[in-house]
C-alpha cells in the first residue's frame, strides 16, 4: 500500500469516525427535544409535590415527586433533572409535570434548560460533525508533494 492509498483510507476513517460522533451527539438531542415538545403541547400540565427530597450530596437535587393524573391516580416518579441548582429540594414543594394523556407514568419536569436549551446545543454540535464530515477540504495535491 502506497501513501496515497494510505491517506485515502485515513482520509475515509477520519469522516466516518467524524459522522458518527456526530449522529451519536445528534439522535439522543433530537430525541429528547422530540418528547419535551410533545408533552409540552399534547400533554397534561399538572403541578407535582415534592415528597422526598434528594439523598446526592451535590448542590442540587432530583427530587422524588408525586402527582395526580386526570383520573385521580397518584403516582410517584425520580425526577432525572436538577430541579434545584444550588439548594435542595423542600418536601411539600410544587414543581410543574408534564405527563401523556395515553400513559399516566411517562412524566418528566418541566425544564427548558434541561430539555429544550441543553438538546440545542448538542444538536448543534453533532450537525457541525455531520456537515464537517461530509465537507472537509481535502489538500491539494500540490501542498501533499511539498
Amino acid at each position: 500500500m502506497n501513501h496515497r492509498q494510505g491517506s485515502i483510507t485515513g482520509e475515509l476513517f477520519t469522516r466516518i469516525l467524524i459522522l458518527v460522533l456526530g449522529l451519536i451527539m445528534l439522535i439522543p438531542a433530537a430525541n429528547q427535544l422530540y418528547r419535551y415538545c410533545k408533552l409540552q403541547f399534547l400533554g397534561i400540565h399538572a403541578m407535582g409535590t415534592v415528597i422526598h427530597s434528594s439523598s446526592s450530596r451535590d448542590w442540587g437535587g432530583r427530587p422524588l415527586i408525586q402527582y395526580e393524573d386526570q383520573n385521580g391516580s397518584l403516582y410517584e416518579f425520580k425526577s432525572k433533572v436538577k430541579t434545584h441548582w444550588f439548594t435542595r429540594p423542600v418536601k411539600g414543594e410544587k414543581i410543574e409535570v408534564l405527563f401523556d394523556r395515553a400513559d399516566s407514568s411517562r412524566v418528566i419536569v418541566d425544564s427548558i434548560f434541561y430539555y429544550v436549551i441543553v438538546s440545542l446545543i448538542f444538536m448543534t454540535a453533532g450537525c457541525y460533525c455531520c456537515l464537517r464530515s461530509i465537507w472537509i477540504r481535502r489538500p491539494v495535491e500540490d501542498e501533499i508533494e511539498a
